[in-house]
Order: C-alpha cells, then sequence, then structure tokens
C-alpha cells in the first residue's frame, strides 16, 4: 500500500525532530521544509538538512524566504512604527504568515495529502500556521502531534533520546525561534513573571556589561518610509547591491554586538492568557526608533496620532493571524500613503544598550519650513507681532475659562 505523504514545516529543533519521528513511525513518507526567514547562518542550513535526514526524512526542501518577507511584512512593520504593547517587535509571530504559505506551496507542489508543524496549543503560532493552511489548501489535513498530544519538552527530548538521537540541553530547556525580525525565547524564567534570562539563555546579543566602551554612529537614510542606505562611522554597512534585508540583517549583528536590542515582553495572546517571553531583536528597534524620528520631522500631529493608532490596529492584526482579511490591505494603502514625504537622513549612536537619536534631516522638514517662514521656536518669531500673539494666548484660555466657570455655577 502506498504509504500518505506529509510535509512537515521543519526547523531542526526539539518540537518538529520529535513531530518527524513520530509522524515515520506512524507510517508517513515525511517530506520536510525548512523556511529560511532570517534564522540560518552560514552552514546551518546544511545542519538542518543532515538533522531531518538523520531522522527519516525522505526529502528535504529549503526555501528562501527572506526577500519576500522584508518586502512583504518588515517593510509594513516600520511604516506603522508596531511594537507589541509598545515594546516588542513580533519576532516570531509575523513571520509566520510567510513560513506558512511556503509550507503549503512545497505540500502541493509534491502532492502530499497532509501538513504539520510543530507548535504546542500552549502559545499562538498553531493558530497562525493552521489559518494559512486553512485559507490556502482547505483540502489538505493539518496534523500537529506537540499540540494534539499535549506534550512538554522534558517528554520529547525522552522521546528522541529513546531511539539513539543526541538532544542538546539548550534545546530541551528552552524554545528558541530565530528570524530576520528577531530571536525569541522562551523558557523556564519566562513561564512566570518575576525572573529574568540568564546569560547563556541569550543567543547573540551581548549584555551591557560587555559592550565596548565606545559606540558607533549610524546615518540611517529612509526613502518614502522604506530604508535605503546606512552608514557605520562613515563607512556602508552593506555593499550596494545586498538584498533588501541586508540592513536590517546587519543591523541585528552590529547592535548586538553592542548590548541593544535585549527585552521581555509580557502580554495577552490572542486566546487571552497572559504570556511572557525574551526577545533579542536589536535591528527592528533600531530602525522604528530611526523612522519615528524621521516622521516626527515631516509629518503634522494630527498625521502622526492617527498613524499611531492605525499603525498600532494594524501590527496587532497582524500579530493576531488576521491576515487575509481585506482590511489588511486598507491598512497597508493608509500606510503607503503616510509615507509620502518621510524621506531624509536620522543619525543614531549606539552605546551600551542603548539606542541614541543624535538628529535627523529632511528635505521635507516642517522645521527648516518654519525657519524659512521666520519662525524659531524658542528665539522668536516674524511671522506675528506680540500684540498677535498675545491675542491668540488669550483666545486660546477662553475654552477652559468658560469650563471653569460652568463647574461653578452662579448663585
Amino acid at each position: 500500500m502506498t504509504k500518505r505523504k506529509i510535509v512537515l514545516a521543519f526547523s531542526g529543533g526539539l518540537d518538529t525532530s520529535y513531530a518527524l519521528v513520530d509522524f515515520r513511525e506512524k507510517g508517513w513518507e515525511v517530506v520536510t521544509a525548512n523556511i529560511d526567514t532570517g534564522g540560518l547562518h552560514s552552514g546551518e542550513a546544511e545542519a538542518v538538512k543532515a538533522r531531518a535526514e538523520e531522522l527519516g526524512a525522505v526529502e528535504h526542501h529549503v526555501v528562501d524566504a527572506r526577500a519576500e518577507l522584508y518586502d512583504r511584512v518588515v517593510t509594513y512593520a516600520i511604516k506603522a512604527n508596531y511594537l507589541r504593547n509598545g515594546a516588542y517587535p513580533s519576532c516570531v509571530g509575523a513571520e509566520r504568515l510567510i513560513q506558512a504559505e511556503k509550507v503549503v506551496e512545497v505540500a502541493l507542489r509534491v502532492g502530499a495529502d497532509a501538513v504539520a508543524h510543530g507548535s504546542t496549543g500552549a502559545g499562538a503560532d498553531h493558530v497562525r500556521y493552521d489559518a494559512v493552511i486553512r485559507a490556502l489548501a482547505p483540502h489538505l489535513e493539518i496534523i500537529t502531534p506537540v499540540r494534539d498530544e499535549r506534550l512538554v519538552r522534558e517528554e520529547e527530548a525522552e522521546f528522541l533520546r529513546s531511539r539513539g538521537f543526541a538532544v542538546s540541553e539548550k534545546v530541551k530547556k528552552y524554545s528558541i525561534n530565530e528570524g530576520l525580525i528577531g530571536t525569541s525565547i522562551g523558557g523556564e524564567e519566562t513561564y512566570g513573571s518575576w525572573e529574568y534570562l540568564p546569560e547563556d539563555a541569550w543567543t547573540y546579543t551581548k549584555s551591557i556589561d560587555q559592550a565596548p566602551e565606545t559606540g558607533v554612529e549610524l546615518h540611517l537614510t529612509f526613502d518614502r518610509g522604506v530604508v535605503v542606505d546606512a552608514t557605520v562611522d562613515g563607512a556602508p554597512l552593506v555593499a550596494a547591491d545586498a538584498p533588501n534585508y541586508a540592513i536590517l540583517s546587519e543591523l541585528n549583528v552590529l547592535g548586538g554586538a553592542h548590548g541593544v536590542g535585549r527585552g521581555i515582553h509580557m502580554g495577552s495572546t490572542m486566546v487571552g492568557n497572559l504570556a511572557r517571553v525574551g526577545f533579542e531583536a536589536p535591528g527592528m528597534l533600531i530602525l522604528i526608533a530611526a523612522h519615528r524620528e524621521l516622521e516626527k520631522l515631516v509629518l503634522s500631529n494630527r498625521q502622526q496620532a492617527t498613524k499611531a493608532q492605525l499603525g498600532n490596529t494594524y501590527g496587532d492584526l497582524l500579530h493576531e493571524a488576521v491576515y487575509f482579511d481585506p482590511i489588511m490591505d486598507d491598512f497597508r494603502a493608509f500606510l503607503d500613503s503616510s509615507q509620502t514625504r518621510v524621506t531624509g537622513t536620522v543619525r543614531v549612536k549606539l552605546h551600551k544598550g542603548n539606542i541614541v537619536l543624535l538628529g535627523s534631516s529632511s528635505p521635507h522638514s516642517l522645521l527648516d519650513a518654519a525657519t524659512r517662514a521666520g519662525i524659531v521656536y524658542g528665539h522668536g518669531s516674524s511671522a506675528w507681532t506680540g500684540e498677535q500673539a498675545r491675542a491668540f494666548a488669550h483666545m486660546y484660555a477662553m475654552p477652559g475659562s468658560i469650563a471653569r466657570l460652568a463647574a461653578n455655577p452662579a448663585p
């Protein structure tokens, strides 16, 4: 009898390693798909492939999705200045859209009967994967052994070791997901609200104590909200012909070396429970800080206030797997329109964990326009007289004066 074929989203980590062996033992022909959204470093693709083959995969596919992730997801996250609860750049959640789409593409190409992922039922990733699979390939069966069997990491590790497969202690202790947007780290310390992750849990960022005493200065240039050039202490950060995601990738390395990007995020999941996770996201934090600073220079107060609300809503919906609702196209259209004048350069210093915004310039600078009109804040103005200024202040104070009188009715 022909074996049924299943495509497994495979990272080589503990959950997906368990799933691969479990499927094989249950009689499935397992095809693994490793979707590179920035989590593979030099030599790691080969290591993941070797792990898949060791565990019994009949085929292994590697899909480079970094450019598509950057174009479709990262650019809009930066335009929106999106940080979940004001702190977390949605390191993993936003990437699952692209990863799940590519897994479905592999499944359709090889004629699979089912698709699988290693998500647990305790987080949100299983919802993200399922949302994409159901939308793009509703005929495919979705099988999730870790979720369905409610396994914990210790049980998965013991299952693999009992069959002669090695499991590292760090993989057993921490769930680590690395990508272009950032790295998430979950483990014993993040299950509660009091403990902080130990030094050996972080993957590539230095502690503030380990960071260099001397910082570096970045010049980040944006064109309509998209970063297009970067220099560090006057030297190019990336080559002129580098791919669209290269600046973000290099900022992850540079920022991490200077102690930038660590944090622990705590907030409600889409399921409604409170969750806590460590993260490393130097590049996104640097770019969002610089982008927001440039927007202050070129956007009106009303633009900034409205955009902050809509951008946060867009980011939350993306984080919560509302991928295919048409409202997302409406949000992106608004974000694109809002960036018409967001062109210019921002000076940023990285020093011992700090992102210091030194200055900005733009051909659309509202500050420069005011100076040309004769208005210099804190210095003086030739655009109005002292008498006009006094009259404005008098009229501006009237609503407050009237409200004060209304609070104390006449007898």
